[in-house]
Protein backbone atom coordinates (compact mmCIF):
# COMPACT_ATOMS: atom_id res chain seq x y z
CA UNK A 1 0.00 0.00 0.00
CA UNK A 2 1.36 3.38 -1.04
CA UNK A 3 0.48 6.12 1.49
CA UNK A 4 0.97 9.67 0.28
CA UNK A 5 1.07 12.38 2.97
CA UNK A 6 0.28 15.84 1.60
CA UNK A 7 0.29 19.24 3.30
CA UNK A 8 -2.26 21.37 1.42
CA UNK A 9 -5.71 21.08 -0.15
CA UNK A 10 -4.14 21.71 -3.55
CA UNK A 11 -1.66 18.82 -3.12
CA UNK A 12 -4.50 16.59 -1.86
CA UNK A 13 -6.61 17.25 -4.96
CA UNK A 14 -3.58 16.85 -7.26
CA UNK A 15 -3.07 13.35 -5.86
CA UNK A 16 -6.67 12.12 -5.67
CA UNK A 17 -8.07 13.84 -8.79
CA UNK A 18 -6.33 11.69 -11.41
CA UNK A 19 -7.29 8.50 -9.53
CA UNK A 20 -10.93 9.64 -9.40
CA UNK A 21 -10.79 10.40 -13.12
CA UNK A 22 -9.55 6.89 -13.85
CA UNK A 23 -12.64 5.51 -12.11
CA UNK A 24 -11.02 3.79 -9.13
CA UNK A 25 -13.47 3.11 -6.32
CA UNK A 26 -12.77 5.48 -3.43
CA UNK A 27 -13.02 4.69 0.29
CA UNK A 28 -12.40 6.68 3.49
CA UNK A 29 -8.91 6.16 4.92
CA UNK A 30 -9.13 8.60 7.85
CA UNK A 31 -6.77 8.13 10.78
CA UNK A 32 -8.57 10.13 13.50
CA UNK A 33 -6.11 9.06 16.19
CA UNK A 34 -3.41 10.91 14.21
CA UNK A 35 -5.65 13.84 13.19
CA UNK A 36 -5.57 12.81 9.52
CA UNK A 37 -8.25 12.84 6.84
CA UNK A 38 -7.76 10.56 3.90
CA UNK A 39 -9.11 8.53 1.04
CA UNK A 40 -7.91 5.38 -0.60
CA UNK A 41 -8.53 3.83 -3.99
CA UNK A 42 -9.36 0.17 -4.59
CA UNK A 43 -7.20 -1.17 -7.40
CA UNK A 44 -4.66 1.66 -7.20
CA UNK A 45 -3.25 0.44 -3.87
CA UNK A 46 -2.95 4.09 -2.81
CA UNK A 47 -4.11 6.20 0.15
CA UNK A 48 -3.74 9.98 0.34
CA UNK A 49 -3.70 11.68 3.75
CA UNK A 50 -3.76 15.28 5.00
CA UNK A 51 -3.95 16.62 8.55
CA UNK A 52 -7.21 18.24 9.58
CA UNK A 53 -5.31 21.39 10.56
CA UNK A 54 -3.56 21.63 7.17
CA UNK A 55 -6.84 21.01 5.35
CA UNK A 56 -8.49 23.88 7.21
CA UNK A 57 -5.48 26.21 6.93
CA UNK A 58 -4.97 25.76 3.18
CA UNK A 59 -8.49 26.12 1.83
CA UNK A 60 -10.96 23.84 3.62
CA UNK A 61 -14.07 22.66 1.76
CA UNK A 62 -14.54 25.74 -0.41
CA UNK A 63 -11.16 25.44 -2.12
CA UNK A 64 -11.45 21.63 -2.22
CA UNK A 65 -14.78 21.89 -4.05
CA UNK A 66 -13.39 24.31 -6.61
CA UNK A 67 -10.27 22.23 -7.28
CA UNK A 68 -11.89 18.78 -7.38
CA UNK A 69 -14.70 19.76 -9.77
CA UNK A 70 -12.81 19.08 -13.04
CA UNK A 71 -11.91 15.56 -11.88
CA UNK A 72 -15.43 14.45 -10.98
CA UNK A 73 -17.38 12.54 -13.61
CA UNK A 74 -20.61 14.12 -14.86
CA UNK A 75 -23.58 12.97 -12.83
CA UNK A 76 -21.39 12.25 -9.81
CA UNK A 77 -20.55 15.79 -8.76
CA UNK A 78 -20.32 16.31 -5.01
CA UNK A 79 -22.29 19.05 -3.33
CA UNK A 80 -20.24 22.22 -3.33
CA UNK A 81 -19.84 24.71 -0.50
CA UNK A 82 -20.03 28.27 -1.78
CA UNK A 83 -17.88 31.10 -0.45
CA UNK A 84 -19.93 33.57 1.56
CA UNK A 85 -22.60 31.11 2.69
CA UNK A 86 -26.34 31.75 2.44
CA UNK A 87 -27.71 35.21 1.68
Amino acid sequence: MKRIRVHSVEQYVNEIGPLMQKGFQMYRADQPEDGLLGVGFVGADTEVLISIEEFKATGDLIKYGELIDPYEPEGKKTQKVKAGGKD
